[in-house]
Protein backbone atom coordinates (compact mmCIF):
# COMPACT_ATOMS: atom_id res chain seq x y z
CA UNK A 1 0.00 0.00 0.00
CA UNK A 2 1.77 3.16 -0.99
CA UNK A 3 0.62 5.92 1.00
CA UNK A 4 2.95 9.48 1.09
CA UNK A 5 4.88 9.55 4.57
CA UNK A 6 5.18 12.40 6.34
CA UNK A 7 8.43 14.68 6.13
CA UNK A 8 9.37 13.87 9.50
CA UNK A 9 8.80 10.60 9.32
CA UNK A 10 10.97 10.01 6.42
CA UNK A 11 13.95 12.24 8.14
CA UNK A 12 13.28 10.07 11.56
CA UNK A 13 14.14 7.01 9.18
CA UNK A 14 17.33 8.32 7.86
CA UNK A 15 18.82 8.96 11.32
CA UNK A 16 18.36 12.85 10.63
CA UNK A 17 16.98 15.10 13.52
CA UNK A 18 13.01 15.28 13.44
CA UNK A 19 12.21 14.76 17.38
CA UNK A 20 9.57 12.20 18.36
CA UNK A 21 7.01 13.12 20.94
CA UNK A 22 8.81 12.39 24.30
CA UNK A 23 5.83 9.87 25.07
CA UNK A 24 6.33 8.00 21.52
CA UNK A 25 9.19 6.17 20.02
CA UNK A 26 10.13 6.37 16.75
CA UNK A 27 10.29 2.70 14.63
CA UNK A 28 13.37 0.99 14.44
CA UNK A 29 14.34 0.53 10.55
CA UNK A 30 14.32 -2.92 11.36
CA UNK A 31 10.53 -3.43 11.33
CA UNK A 32 11.05 -2.86 7.50
CA UNK A 33 14.72 -4.37 6.84
CA UNK A 34 13.30 -7.59 8.60
CA UNK A 35 9.94 -7.59 6.92
CA UNK A 36 8.81 -9.70 4.04
CA UNK A 37 7.51 -7.12 1.90
CA UNK A 38 9.11 -3.91 1.41
CA UNK A 39 5.95 -1.37 1.75
CA UNK A 40 5.90 1.97 2.98
CA UNK A 41 6.17 2.99 5.92
CA UNK A 42 3.34 4.89 7.81
CA UNK A 43 2.89 7.65 10.11
CA UNK A 44 2.70 5.88 13.16
CA UNK A 45 4.86 6.28 15.85
CA UNK A 46 4.23 3.46 19.05
CA UNK A 47 3.22 5.31 22.71
CA UNK A 48 6.26 4.73 25.22
CA UNK A 49 4.03 3.36 27.81
CA UNK A 50 0.89 1.51 27.98
CA UNK A 51 -1.50 2.00 31.17
CA UNK A 52 -4.17 0.15 32.61
CA UNK A 53 -8.02 1.71 32.34
CA UNK A 54 -9.18 2.84 35.58
CA UNK A 55 -11.55 0.60 37.42
CA UNK A 56 -11.24 -2.24 34.55
CA UNK A 57 -10.68 -5.87 35.31
CA UNK A 58 -7.51 -6.99 34.22
CA UNK A 59 -6.67 -10.21 33.12
CA UNK A 60 -3.29 -12.00 33.33
CA UNK A 61 -1.97 -8.00 33.49
CA UNK A 62 1.49 -7.17 33.84
CA UNK A 63 2.66 -4.98 37.32
CA UNK A 64 1.65 -1.61 36.95
CA UNK A 65 2.68 1.66 39.03
CA UNK A 66 0.32 3.66 41.32
CA UNK A 67 -0.43 5.57 38.46
CA UNK A 68 -1.72 2.56 36.36
CA UNK A 69 1.22 2.44 34.31
CA UNK A 70 2.57 -1.34 32.91
CA UNK A 71 5.95 -1.64 34.24
CA UNK A 72 8.60 -3.29 32.51
CA UNK A 73 6.51 -2.76 29.26
CA UNK A 74 8.09 -3.05 25.49
CA UNK A 75 6.82 -0.37 22.44
CA UNK A 76 8.68 -2.38 19.99
CA UNK A 77 9.33 -6.43 20.63
CA UNK A 78 10.49 -9.03 18.60
CA UNK A 79 8.39 -11.97 17.89
CA UNK A 80 10.13 -15.23 18.22
CA UNK A 81 13.50 -13.65 17.29
CA UNK A 82 11.82 -13.41 13.24
CA UNK A 83 9.36 -10.24 13.32
CA UNK A 84 9.67 -6.82 15.00
CA UNK A 85 6.57 -5.16 15.93
CA UNK A 86 5.01 -2.95 18.65
CA UNK A 87 2.17 -4.59 20.85
CA UNK A 88 0.05 -1.62 21.01
CA UNK A 89 -0.52 -0.35 17.31
CA UNK A 90 -3.20 2.66 18.56
CA UNK A 91 -1.99 5.94 20.04
CA UNK A 92 -3.63 7.27 23.68
CA UNK A 93 -4.34 3.73 24.60
CA UNK A 94 -5.44 2.21 28.15
CA UNK A 95 -5.71 -1.47 28.31
CA UNK A 96 -9.43 -2.99 29.26
CA UNK A 97 -8.39 -6.53 29.00
CA UNK A 98 -4.88 -8.72 28.87
CA UNK A 99 -4.63 -12.02 27.34
CA UNK A 100 -5.50 -15.18 29.67
CA UNK A 101 -8.25 -16.72 31.59
CA UNK A 102 -11.32 -14.14 31.41
CA UNK A 103 -14.93 -15.37 32.57
CA UNK A 104 -13.55 -19.39 32.37
CA UNK A 105 -12.59 -19.32 28.95
CA UNK A 106 -9.18 -17.93 27.43
CA UNK A 107 -9.37 -13.99 25.99
CA UNK A 108 -6.85 -14.57 23.04
CA UNK A 109 -6.03 -11.01 22.78
CA UNK A 110 -5.04 -7.62 24.17
CA UNK A 111 -8.66 -4.69 24.45
CA UNK A 112 -7.36 -2.02 24.10
CA UNK A 113 -9.44 1.49 24.65
CA UNK A 114 -8.33 5.16 23.44
CA UNK A 115 -10.22 8.43 22.97
CA UNK A 116 -12.21 8.69 19.45
CA UNK A 117 -12.08 8.41 17.22
CA UNK A 118 -8.63 6.30 17.05
CA UNK A 119 -6.93 4.54 13.79
CA UNK A 120 -5.84 1.64 14.21
CA UNK A 121 -2.05 0.81 12.42
CA UNK A 122 -0.67 -2.19 11.06
CA UNK A 123 2.05 -3.68 14.10
CA UNK A 124 4.21 -4.50 11.08
CA UNK A 125 4.54 -4.56 7.80
CA UNK A 126 2.67 -8.19 5.65
CA UNK A 127 0.59 -8.84 3.55
CA UNK A 128 -3.38 -8.80 4.36
CA UNK A 129 -4.93 -12.01 4.26
CA UNK A 130 -8.28 -11.16 6.15
CA UNK A 131 -10.23 -8.00 5.76
CA UNK A 132 -14.05 -8.62 6.33
CA UNK A 133 -16.61 -8.27 8.30
CA UNK A 134 -17.62 -11.85 11.12
CA UNK A 135 -20.09 -12.00 13.39
CA UNK A 136 -17.53 -12.33 16.97
CA UNK A 137 -15.09 -10.28 15.12
CA UNK A 138 -16.65 -7.67 13.45
CA UNK A 139 -15.35 -5.68 11.04
CA UNK A 140 -11.47 -7.31 11.28
CA UNK A 141 -7.96 -7.63 9.58
CA UNK A 142 -5.17 -10.13 9.51
CA UNK A 143 -2.28 -9.64 8.04
CA UNK A 144 0.44 -12.30 7.29
CA UNK A 145 3.69 -11.28 8.52
CA UNK A 146 5.96 -13.67 6.99
CA UNK A 147 7.66 -16.76 9.17
CA UNK A 148 4.66 -17.94 10.18
CA UNK A 149 3.54 -14.57 12.26
CA UNK A 150 0.14 -12.48 12.25
CA UNK A 151 -1.74 -10.07 13.58
CA UNK A 152 -5.53 -9.81 13.96
CA UNK A 153 -7.10 -6.00 14.72
CA UNK A 154 -10.94 -6.45 15.08
CA UNK A 155 -13.83 -4.62 15.93
CA UNK A 156 -13.64 -1.80 14.11
CA UNK A 157 -15.68 0.54 13.00
CA UNK A 158 -14.65 0.90 9.47
CA UNK A 159 -11.79 -0.31 7.15
CA UNK A 160 -9.38 2.21 5.91
CA UNK A 161 -9.62 2.84 2.05
CA UNK A 162 -7.44 -0.07 0.32
CA UNK A 163 -7.64 -2.37 2.89
CA UNK A 164 -8.19 -5.62 1.00
CA UNK A 165 -7.08 -9.00 1.27
CA UNK A 166 -3.57 -9.36 -0.98
CA UNK A 167 -2.37 -5.96 -0.51
CA UNK A 168 1.24 -5.34 0.66
CA UNK A 169 1.20 -2.47 3.76
CA UNK A 170 3.97 -1.36 6.10
CA UNK A 171 4.69 -0.51 9.13
CA UNK A 172 2.24 2.03 11.11
CA UNK A 173 -0.27 2.35 7.72
CA UNK A 174 -4.18 2.81 9.00
CA UNK A 175 -6.35 -0.03 9.18
CA UNK A 176 -9.13 1.55 10.24
CA UNK A 177 -11.05 3.51 12.89
CA UNK A 178 -11.91 1.92 16.40
CA UNK A 179 -15.29 0.46 17.30
CA UNK A 180 -17.78 -1.99 18.44
CA UNK A 181 -18.60 -4.05 15.63
CA UNK A 182 -19.21 -7.56 15.84
CA UNK A 183 -19.75 -8.95 19.26
CA UNK A 184 -18.23 -6.55 22.08
CA UNK A 185 -19.83 -4.94 24.55
CA UNK A 186 -18.30 -1.22 23.99
CA UNK A 187 -16.18 0.36 21.43
CA UNK A 188 -12.59 -0.78 21.64
CA UNK A 189 -9.66 -2.70 19.73
CA UNK A 190 -9.14 -6.64 20.03
CA UNK A 191 -5.56 -7.11 18.87
CA UNK A 192 -3.91 -10.77 18.49
CA UNK A 193 -0.54 -11.72 17.72
CA UNK A 194 -0.99 -15.37 16.12
CA UNK A 195 1.38 -18.25 14.87
CA UNK A 196 1.23 -21.13 12.55
CA UNK A 197 0.55 -22.29 9.13
CA UNK A 198 -2.26 -20.32 7.59
CA UNK A 199 -4.42 -22.51 5.23
CA UNK A 200 -7.12 -22.09 3.15
CA UNK A 201 -9.66 -24.05 5.14
CA UNK A 202 -9.47 -23.00 8.63
CA UNK A 203 -7.78 -19.19 7.80
CA UNK A 204 -7.17 -17.12 11.17
CA UNK A 205 -8.98 -19.61 13.03
CA UNK A 206 -6.22 -22.46 12.41
CA UNK A 207 -3.35 -20.24 14.33
CA UNK A 208 -2.34 -19.80 17.41
CA UNK A 209 -2.63 -17.56 19.76
CA UNK A 210 0.04 -15.66 21.46
CA UNK A 211 0.17 -12.64 24.43
CA UNK A 212 1.38 -9.55 22.83
CA UNK A 213 2.74 -8.38 25.75
CA UNK A 214 5.10 -11.67 26.50
CA UNK A 215 8.07 -10.81 23.68
CA UNK A 216 11.12 -8.93 24.37
CA UNK A 217 12.04 -5.43 23.46
CA UNK A 218 13.69 -5.47 20.36
CA UNK A 219 17.32 -5.05 20.26
CA UNK A 220 17.98 -7.56 23.12
CA UNK A 221 18.17 -10.15 20.36
CA UNK A 222 19.17 -10.41 16.64
CA UNK A 223 16.34 -10.64 14.33
CA UNK A 224 16.68 -13.56 12.33
CA UNK A 225 16.65 -13.43 8.55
Amino acid sequence: MRYLAPVCLLLALLSAGCASSPDRVRPPTAISTTASVKAEQGPFQPDANLYLCPNATITNAFEADSGNRVMNFNPVVLVDGKVVMTPVPVNNACMTSGFGRRFGRTHKGLDLKAPLPATIYSAAPGIIREAEYGSGFGNNVVIDHGQGIFTRYAHLERFAPGIRPGVEIGFGQPLGTMGQSGNATGIHLHFEVLNGNYDNARRSFGLNARNPLSFPAYGMQTAKR
